[in-house]
C-alpha cells in the first residue's frame, strides 16, 4: 500500500510538472490536457492547484524540502532492498548498520557526492574511528530519532515494528542455541556412555551389538559412535 501511495503521489507531481504553470490562464492550460485525463476533471484539478491556500501550501513544502540535507540518491530504490544487499555482501550476514545504509543511499557510481553528504561521512567514519559506536556516531551527525519513523530503514518502519522484530529474532536465537545446548549435552553423555561401556567390556565389539549384525547400513548407535 506505501509502494502504490509512493506511485500515485509520483503520478500526480509529474502531471503538474509537465502540465501546470501557475502564471498561466485556465484555457491555456487546458488546451493542453494531458491524454488519459478528462477535461471536466483536469478543470477541477486545476482549480484545486490555483487556490490560494493550497499554493501556500505547495510554497511551504517546497521551503522545507530544500532544507532537507544529505538527501539519498536512491531513486524508487527502498531502503530494504539496500539493505538486503549490503546483508548479502557480508560473511556472517551480520545486519547493517545506519552509518553503512548511509553511506550506501547518498553515493552513487559515476556520480559526485555532494559537499555536505562528504563532510557527513567523513564525520561518521572519524568518529567511528576514535572509538565511538556505529549509533552513538550516527546520532551525533544526525541528531535524535522523529517520533514515528526510524532513520535508514525506509518508510513504515517505526521503532515499535523494530522492537518486534528484535524480539522475534532473539527467541529464534534462543531456541538455535538451546538445540545447540542440547546436542552438545547428547553427545558428552553418549560419549560418556560408551567410554564406560569399553571399560568395563575391554573386549566389546561394536559389532556385535543387536542390530548392527547382519545389514550394510549402520544402526543409528554406529552413526552416533561413529560421529563421536
Amino acid at each position: 500500500m506505501t509502494g502504490l501511495r509512493d506511485a500515485w503521489r509520483r503520478h500526480k507531481q509529474k502531471i503538474k510538472k509537465n502540465f501546470f504553470d501557475k502564471n498561466s490562464t485556465l484555457e491555456d492550460m487546458l488546451a493542453k490536457c494531458p491524454d488519459g485525463i478528462p477535461h471536466n476533471q483536469f478543470r477541477q484539478l486545476i482549480e484545486y492547484w490555483k487556490h490560494p491556500t493550497v499554493q501556500a501550501i505547495c510554497e511551504m513544502n517546497s521551503q522545507n524540502r530544500k532544507k532537507q540535507k544529505w538527501r539519498h540518491r536512491m531513486g524508487p530504490i527502498n531502503f530494504a532492498r539496500v539493505r538486503v544487499a549490503l546483508r548479502a555482501a557480508k560473511d556472517n550476514n551480520e545486519e547493517p548498520s545506519k552509518p553503512e545504509i548511509f553511506i550506501a543511499t547518498r553515493t552513487k557510481t559515476g556520480k559526485e557526492i555532494q559537499a555536505d553528504t562528504q563532510v557527513a561521512i567523513a564525520e561518521l567514519q572519524n568518529r567511528q574511528n576514535s572509538g565511538e559506536t556505529t549509533d552513538d556516531a550516527f546520532r551525533a551527525v544526525y541528531g535524535k530519532e522523529q517520533l514515528g519513523r526510524v532513520r535508514c530503514y525506509g518508510r513504515s518502519v517505526t521503532t515499535s515494528s523494530l522492537k518486534k522484530d528484535e524480539e522475534i529474532n532473539n527467541l529464534k536465537q534462543k531456541h538455535a542455541d538451546e538445540i545447540t545446548s542440547l546436542k552438545e549435552e547428547l553427545r558428552e553423555e553418549m560419549r560418556h556412555l560408551f567410554t564406560q561401556l569399553l571399560q568395563n567390556n575391554p573386549g566389546l565389539n561394536f559389532h556385535d551389538i543387536p542390530g548392527c549384525v547382519g545389514s550394510d547400513l549402520a544402526s543409528p548407535m554406529m552413526q552416533v559412535v561413529h560421529k563421536l
